[in-house]
């Protein structure tokens, strides 16, 4: 009879498992993918126009990874550090801290106590530096994970990243440890830094006027170059060229090809560029709505997609990225300052085998702003919470100033 018990117990442990709801979870949406790719993909070649010809349909039939349409509501409590007696390091990591205030270890430590987001650090540098606005002002309100959470591989990918059919997420390039630890802080200062485009520029919302740039996505880039200049100091160009309208019709097939293009030119004019944004707005099901409420404000919820220059048979030769890890690291750090600081607003980080012309810069990310459905207000709030846990990674070590 004890063997009976013991046998029903480890089956339930086994199917019960956070890991295990997690993979039953996603075998449909893994299913409805591979059904799109025999459509929309028959026989394609792993070349440039086979990244070009894939990026998206796949990503409207599969509604942006079903998966990962409420990641933290799916999340079990307790899986994080408790936020009591801790702090978030610059890439999220949870901190112990003394009872005075203070950062233990290898954070940024405030003299007596004090914030660094004080009013002197709140303002731009005379000489030309960066501000932080009041980025430890804002309070941990969700998760903080540990090193030995990021350090478990498959706690990792079960807890931030959504797989496409066509990959396969391995240990080695899914390192929690190193990527967290990557450090990212800009290096040097210039103008610009940060460069901001739309590869689909007509990608609007539920209350958009079709054609109208000011209600679409390039509208959010113009939201985000003033949060970025105007709350912390960083100097940006933002680009609403139009790569997927050829001769006044939407035409997607290539755009990917022009902005290539056109961002080898203008990081060749502008070698300072070191942080790229490609804005986009997701496609889900009617059905889902992917909002939260952040500052009493409904919030369009965000998804990060990254490619990996590999399938499912092995690297893809032809489509190179040197910065992937980088890449990885950029979106890892960013949603886990997203877990601490703004809980439900992250929807987790798409795994695809392509590259979307992400291997120019090693902080290089595409960023799915809400939904077809998601209202145009919605949308644009969620430009405050992407620049601060954005610049939480890219000038922590700058939060002292």
């Amino acid at each position: 009879m004890k063997i009976f018990y013991v046998i029903l117990w480890l089956v339930s442990v086994f199917f019960l498992s956070p890991g295990a709801l997690y993979q039953k979870r996603t075998e449909l949406p893994r299913m409805v993918m591979e059904a799109a790719d025999s459509v929309v993909e028959p026989g394609m070649e792993w070349d440039w126009e086979a990244e070009q010809m894939q990026a998206d349909p796949l990503l409207e039939l599969t509604g942006g990874a079903q998966a990962g349409a409420d990641r933290n509501a799916e999340k079990n409590g307790g899986e994080g550090q408790n936020i009591n007696n801790t702090e978030a390091s610059g890439n999220g990591i949870a901190q112990e801290s003394s009872e005075d205030g203070n950062i233990s270890g290898d954070g940024n430590p405030s003299e007596g106590g004090q914030n660094s987001g004080s009013e002197e650090s709140s303002e731009a540098d005379s000489s030309g530096g960066f501000s932080c606005a009041d980025h430890d002002a804002r309070p941990v309100t969700g998760t903080l994970y540990t090193e030995e959470q990021l350090a478990n591989f498959d706690f990792l990918r079960d807890q931030f990243f959504i797989e496409d059919e066509t990959v396969l997420a391995r240990a080695d390039i899914l390192d929690g440890t190193v990527l967290a630890e990557k450090d990212l802080t800009l290096s040097g200062e210039g103008d610009p830094l940060v460069y901001i485009y739309h590869t689909h520029s007509q990608e609007g919302y539920a209350d958009s006027k079709s054609g109208d740039a000011s209600m679409s996505v390039i509208a959010l880039g113009d939201r985000l170059t003033e949060i970025l200049t105007e709350e912390y100091g960083l100097s940006v160009l933002h680009n609403p060229y139009a790569y997927d309208m050829v001769e006044g019709e939407e035409e997607r097939s290539r755009a990917y090809n022009y902005a290539k293009a056109d961002l080898e030119k203008v990081l060749e004019e502008h070698p300072s560029i070191q942080v790229i944004i490609d804005l986009h707005r997701d496609a889900v099901p009617e059905e889902m709505h992917l909002v939260t409420e952040i500052d009493g404000k409904p919030t369009a919820k965000i998804m990060f997609f990254n490619g990996l220059s590999e399938n499912r048979e092995g690297e893809m030769e032809s489509l190179p990225n040197p910065y992937r890890e980088d890449n990885l690291a950029f979106s890892l750090q960013m949603m886990l300052n997203a877990e601490a600081y703004y809980p439900g607003f992250m929807r987790g980080i798409y795994l695809k085998c392509y590259r979307y012309n992400l291997h120019f810069r090693p902080r290089s990310v595409l960023v799915e702003v809400g939904a077809q459905n998601n209202t145009f207000e919605e949308a644009m709030n969620a430009m405050e919470p992407l620049a601060d846990i954005m610049t939480r990674v890219i000038l922590a070590s700058r939060k002292d100033r």
